[in-house]
Order: structure tokens, then C-alpha cells, then sequence
């Protein structure tokens, strides 16, 4: 038998069967960022803490999966409080709006108190926040207490990016990124469905205790193991000037061509692809007249999509490089939204739905490894902000294109996405070259 300290690298092995591949591609590498350089050397399996990055990745689960949840719920929730679907989507907006705009401020005080730390405040706070909603006696106190566990849980994914960039040399960290979407892609998709199913069979209050029992669970992990783990234990230096200094790094961002280029990359990215993919269940009704269970689940071919990026990013990075899997990001974006405008037979549709997951990510891992660059010395302060212009860039994306939707429909919402994502994709990479240090 093995030690008992080998026996969760075998289980971790196991899950993420790919973590050799990914250090095949921890080749030598340097990358300047300001006054900062960074060396970067081969290193062996054991330089990426798989049982840290897991911890972190059911918490980011557990947040992805609060945020989508209350989707499905909107008609049950209308009618426990009579009220109308429309009135109790408060529940939801209330939550993106502190969830959008506390992330500006969570990643500073990761930087300053510790990022692990905030994740697991972040998850018990919002856990709790998120049982008491399944207690309340009407559709405000449920708005407030969502209000409450987005402000929470805003801490939660940036700091884990802002984490793997602290901890996973830059030469593996585009892989390792690649893997952690995993974890959030189908937290979103789980939240839908699994809210779905358990308001059917066991009423709305059991979404919230599962939902905020998770959340309580992982930051609990979280906490415990903090006490013996080094890797999570392990603080940078606070940025200087603290809370002040990091939140000055975000304003400064507007003069660093390369945080420039990343981004108003990724907010274009968020405007074109979740602006337009939001209307694909309207459109795949309408069209095709198949049931929202059907649309549920192909509709999750995009996370499976995503999830298969996920697992072949070692090889691919290792294989052909950034430059090179931006480009098949292009092919498989304009693919996909130009299939899905000719509206064709829904087989057709569906493997649409999933190479455009695959599409995404391609495009949206380089934005992220990225952005864990933009600036070193306070990566909580740069992942909020490009997490604020990823959000940022969904609202205003989903706003323009309903629109657009409403006098068109979906097909020139899908043409246009086919045209202007890979052109989005050429420019950045053409930033990417002209602007990042070296």
C-alpha cells in the first residue's frame, strides 16, 4: 500500500489524467510585464498542486452553479408569492448586479488579505446568504439575501484565477486555466438543470439549501485545509500601498497597451458570443418547436464543448502553440454561428451548439492566461478587472442583440457572429504580438 500522502496525488491523477501533457509544455520561457520578469523553466508534475486547484474548483462550481440556478425557478417563484415571472426576475438581477460590480473590489482585497482566504469568506458567507433565501416569506427578502450572496460570492472565481496565476508557472498556465473552466462551465450548466429538476419534484426551498449547502461544504474544505496545506496557506506580498495600491493598479490598466488589448477583447467577446447565444433557446423554440427539455440539453453541448478544450488543451498548446489555437478559434466560432444561421436540420444544430463551445474556449483561455499578466504584483486587482469587462460585456451584449432580435430574429444575429468573432480573434491576436512584453 501507498503512503497516505501518495494516495490523493493517485486519486487527483486519476481525475485530471492529462496533468503530465500539461507539464510536456513547461518549456523555457520569460515574459516581462512592466518592471517584472518572470523565468520559467521545465518543471515536473508536482510544480501544478492539483489538490489546491481541486479544493478551488468546486467552490468556483459551487459559484457558477448559484448563479444560474434561479433561472429555471422564475414561474415556480411567481407563483408561491403571486406575483408574475417578470417581477420575481428580481431575484436574479439582484444578483448580478452585486455579483457584477463587488468584483472590482474582491480581487483588491485578495491581494491584500490573502485570495484563498477571501474565497472561502466568499463561499460560507454566500452559502448562508443563499439558505436563508429558502426560508423567506416573500419575493423581497429573497432579492435581498440574493443581493447579499452575489456581493459574497463575487470573491470566489476571480480569486481562484488570480491564485493559479500566483502559484502555476506561466509556461503551464494556460493548460492548467483551460482544466479550471471545467469546473465552471458546468457549474452554469448544473445549476439550470439540477434547479430545474429538484423544484419539480421537491418545491423551490430545496434549490436554495442545495445550493447554499454546497457552498457551505466548499468553503468549510476550504478552511480546514488551509490549516495543512502550504500551497493554500502561502500568502504573496500585499501590493504597496494595500487595498489602495491595488485598486490604483486597475486604474493604471488604462495606460498598458497590453491590458488594453486583453481587455477590450474580452468585452467584445462576452458583447458577440453570450449576447447572441443567450436568444439560441428562443430561436431553437420558435424554429424547431422542440421541448425546453430538449433545448436544456442541447443548449449543454456548448459546456461539453468546452469541457472537451478543457481536457485536449495540453496537447494542443504543446502541439501547436497560442498562435495557433487562436487561429482554429476563428474556424470554429464562424463555423458554428454560420451553420446555426442557415437554420438546418436540429442534428446539424446540435453539433453547431458543441463546436462553438469548443470555439469559445480556444478563444477565451489565451484571453484569461493573459490577463493573470496584465499585472503581477496585484493579480486579484487585474482578474476583477477583466472579470468586471467579461461581465460587463454579457449585460450590454444581451441588451444590444435583444434588440436586434426583436426586429430580426436570430439568423442575423447568428451571421453577425460568424463574421465579427473572427476578426475580434485576428485583432487580438495581432495585439497580442504588437503590445506584450518579451
Amino acid at each position: 500500500m501507498g503512503s497516505a500522502q501518495s494516495r490523493p496525488k493517485r486519486a487527483l491523477s486519476t481525475f485530471l489524467p492529462c496533468a503530465r501533457a500539461t507539464c510536456r509544455i513547461a518549456h523555457t520561457s520569460r515574459i516581462a510585464c512592466g518592471m517584472t520578469t518572470v523565468a520559467v523553466e521545465d518543471v515536473g508534475t508536482d510544480t501544478v498542486p492539483w489538490r489546491a486547484l481541486f479544493l478551488l474548483g468546486a467552490a468556483s462550481f459551487a459559484s457558477s452553479a448559484a448563479l444560474r440556478f434561479c433561472d429555471p425557478l422564475l414561474p415556480t417563484l411567481a407563483n408561491a408569492f403571486d406575483t408574475t415571472p417578470g417581477k420575481a426576475a428580481i431575484v436574479i438581477t439582484a444578483y448580478a448586479v452585486s455579483y457584477g460590480f463587488f468584483q472590482l473590489l474582491t480581487g483588491p482585497l485578495g491581494d491584500r488579505y490573502g485570495k484563498v482566504r477571501m474565497v472561502t469568506l466568499g463561499a460560507i458567507l454566500s452559502g448562508l446568504f443563499t439558505l436563508a433565501c429558502a426560508f423567506a416569506t416573500g419575493i423581497d427578502q429573497i432579492s435581498v439575501l440574493r443581493f447579499l450572496a452575489g456581493l459574497t460570492g463575487a470573491a470566489i472565481i476571480p480569486n481562484c484565477i488570480a491564485f493559479i496565476g500566483d502559484t502555476v508557472p506561466f509556461a503551464q498556465r494556460q493548460a492548467v486555466l483551460a482544466r479550471y473552466m471545467i469546473f465552471t462551465s458546468f457549474g452554469a450548466i448544473s445549476g439550470q438543470a439540477i434547479g430545474g429538476v429538484l423544484a419539480d419534484a421537491l418545491g423551490w426551498q430545496s434549490v436554495f439549501i442545495m445550493a447554499g449547502a454546497f457552498l457551505l461544504l466548499a468553503g468549510t474544505v476550504l478552511a480546514i485545509q488551509q490549516r495543512s496545506s502550504p500551497v493554500l496557506s502561502r500568502r504573496q506580498p500585499a501590493p504597496a500601498g494595500g487595498v489602495r495600491g491595488s485598486l490604483a493598479q486597475m486604474l493604471a490598466l488604462r495606460n498598458i497597451p497590453y491590458a488594453r488589448v486583453v481587455l477590450m477583447a474580452v468585452t467584445i467577446e462576452a458583447v458577440l458570443f453570450y449576447g447572441t447565444f443567450t436568444f439560441l433557446g428562443a430561436h431553437l423554440r420558435q424554429v424547431y418547436n422542440i421541448s425546453y427539455t430538449a433545448i436544456g440539453a442541447m443548449t449543454a453541448l456548448s459546456a461539453a464543448g468546452a469541457a472537451a478544450y478543457s481536457w485536449s488543451a495540453p496537447f494542443l498548446l504543446g502541439r501547436f502553440g497560442e498562435r495557433a489555437v487562436l487561429g482554429m478559434a476563428s474556424v470554429f466560432l464562424a463555423a458554428s454561428f454560420a451553420l446555426l444561421a442557415l437554420t438546418p436540420p436540429v442534428w446539424l444544430v446540435a453539433v453547431a451548439i458543441a463546436i462553438g463551445g469548443f470555439g469559445f474556449v480556444l478563444l477565451h483561455n489565451p484571453l484569461q492566461t493573459n490577463a493573470t499578466q496584465m499585472t503581477p504584483g496585484s493579480r486579484g486587482a487585474g482578474i476583477a478587472t477583466f472579470a468586471f469587462c467579461f461581465f460587463a460585456g454579457q449585460t450590454a451584449g444581451v441588451a444590444l442583440c435583444s434588440l436586434i432580435y426583436d426586429q430580426v430574429g436570430a439568423p442575423p444575429l447568428f451571421a453577425g457572429a460568424a463574421l465579427l468573432l473572427p476578426v475580434l480573434v485576428f485583432w487580438f491576436r495581432a495585439g497580442l504580438a504588437r503590445t506584450r512584453p518579451v
